[in-house]
């Protein structure tokens, strides 16, 4: 698929590229691949299956370290080439977890040592990815730094000799890089349950208005067009989301004072500015936890004009946060409003996660719901 589609290009204003080969309609599966290296997030280590990624209140533990888990049997064998290693490094280190960033580069090492599975297909191996390491401030490198000393007590003696590593990719230049090109690997309702490295991907370059999006299945990447692209035209993706904010988690500790911000404010201050849209989403959530779904429709329903301006469709954002609101309408029996919500997050799901996506056959499935309830009425 990778040859038909696409290349890579050297741009004049970006660098390294990716580029169509042939005209891409919109809704396209342009690439698809595994991760080259993966691990679950720290935050869903007890709730994400191992291999598969499926979340899960009662999943099978890993007997020796305690800290991987695994929805069935088939998962932890798939799962055991990538996890043998690095299960010692666990057990040694238990009760402490180190950071994503550690786990991920332990395992590329790993896999970098047995030479198992080589990058040689990839349009960007991971030596030539970039560390920008010349151009970070003296903090960032002293951080970087400090992640190396975790990584190698993470490692330990078993794995102290790193000399067989490729050339240029020693502990410190491999956690920059990957701190540089690895993605959030997110489930259907776009919660990033792990990281990982998909070097072809990494060639990838931002735009505002970019025509193609990422989805993911399990821990598969698609790369797929939301809009017609001609043969030549630069493959390009948002980096950044843009609702997020470097105050995040203080936003999530002031969740109880927000609920009275949105009020108080709700004259002055725009549903439309970001901080506000941001904490809309948060008090929805908030709602939904303590079964007030009257209340979380209202904020959803808020939050979903503003959507609108920040996510021009089709856009995965503003899918999801059309299903959540269409949930909450077909909950509460308002079944014209919740048919209208899933109608519009199926459009745009066709496009963005295509009809085989367990997420679109979903929207799918309650729009059936819905329409059939509508024929009893």
């Amino acid at each position: 698929m990778m040859a038909v589609n696409m290349e890579r290009f050297v741009s004049e204003a970006k660098g390294n590229g990716l580029r169509a080969l042939r005209e891409i309609k919109a809704g396209e599966v342009i690439h698809s691949c595994e991760p080259y290296a993966f691990c679950i997030a720290k935050d869903f280590l007890k709730t994400a299956c191992q291999s598969c990624l499926k979340r899960g209140e009662s999943l099978s533990r890993c007997s020796q370290c305690k800290t991987a888990r695994y929805c069935s049997a088939q998962c932890q064998k798939q799962a055991w080439p990538d996890h043998k290693r690095e299960c010692k490094c666990l057990k040694r280190l238990q009760p402490r977890i180190p950071t994503d960033s550690v786990c991920l580069v332990a395992r590329i090492i790993f896999k970098l040592l047995s030479q198992s599975e080589s990058d040689q297909e990839e349009l960007y191996s991971i030596v030539e990815h970039q560390s920008h390491l010349a151009d970070m401030s003296e903090e960032k490198k002293e951080g970087l730094r400090h992640l190396c000393m975790t990584l190698q007590v993470y490692l330990g003696e078993e794995n102290h000799d790193l000399s067989p590593l490729p050339p240029g990719l020693d502990p410190i230049s491999l956690l920059a890089r990957v701190t540089c090109n690895c993605f959030s690997i997110s489930d259907g309702e776009l919660q990033d349950v792990g990281v990982g490295l998909y070097p072809s991907m990494s060639l990838l370059n931002h735009d505002c208005q970019p025509n193609c999006v990422m989805i993911f299945e399990g821990k598969r990447l698609m790369l797929r067009a939301v809009r017609l692209i001609r043969p030549c035209e630069e493959l390009t993706i948002s980096y950044t989301d843009i609702l997020a904010t470097s105050k995040e988690r203080r936003w999530e500790e002031l969740l109880k004072e927000g609920k009275a911000f949105l009020h108080r404010y709700a004259d002055v201050v725009p549903d439309r500015n970001i901080y506000v849209l941001r904490l809309l989403d948060l008090a929805m959530d908030a709602c939904i936890s303590l079964d007030d779904y009257e209340t979380a429709l209202e904020y959803g329903n808020r939050a979903l004009e503003s959507y609108k301006l920040y996510y021009s469709d089709p856009h995965p954002s503003r899918a999801v946060e059309l299903l959540r609101v269409g949930k909450l309408q077909h909950y509460q029996g308002r079944l014209e409003e919740a048919q209208g919500s899933f109608t519009q997050a199926y459009d745009i799901m066709k496009v963005t996660h295509g009809t085989a996506h367990a997420l679109t056959n979903e929207v799918s499935r309650k729009l059936s719901e819905c329409q059939a309830e509508l024929g009893r009425v």
